[in-house]
């Protein structure tokens, strides 16, 4: 090889190496401005979601204002509640009061045993009626009548109403 191939070799190696080089600080510079506006972009996403978070904690301390403002509220009525059955238990207790006070002083109320008497006759008199009704159905069970069924069949009335003669 002569002295001016091995020239043009080291100059084209030269201009390789440059372009490789160029190349390599273009391509930086191009990857280093789109960093740039990703991270603006990102800023700018990161900045609305602030807004966002911002506004939810607003939100979430006027939901929590609401909830203890709602709670005090309730407690007040639970008193108002409370004392509203206190008025209602001392006017049932003073009717009471009244009413007994009353029958002491009326002649013609009757005393307890004479409403227990009257209990006790009425129970009686109910439990008489019902063994009364209970002998009739007996007896009314017990006689044999003998009735046509749809199926032309018969039924004995002293069996049960399931069972058939056929």
């Amino acid at each position: 090889m002569d002295t001016g191939q091995l020239v043009l070799i080291i100059v084209l190696a030269v201009v390789v190496v440059a372009a490789v080089i160029i190349a390599v600080v273009v391509g930086r510079k191009k990857k280093t401005e789109l960093n740039r506006r990703r991270a603006g972009e990102l800023r700018e996403k990161a900045d609305q979601e602030a807004v966002g978070a911002h506004q939810a904690k607003a939100q979430s301390a006027q939901a929590e204002a609401a909830a203890v403002q709602a709670e005090v509220e309730a407690n007040r009525l639970r008193r108002e509640a409370d004392r509203h059955a206190e008025k209602a238990e001392e006017a049932s207790g003073r009717v009471e009061e009244h009413l007994r006070h009353a029958d002491k002083v009326d002649p013609d109320v009757r005393t307890g045993r004479d409403r227990e008497n009257d209990t006790d006759r009425e129970r009686d008199r109910d439990m008489g009626s019902r063994d009364e009704r209970l002998t009739r159905d007996r007896s009314a069970r017990e006689s044999v009548r003998e009735e046509p069924l749809r199926d032309d069949s018969v039924r004995d009335s002293s069996r049960r109403d399931g069972d058939r003669n056929v």
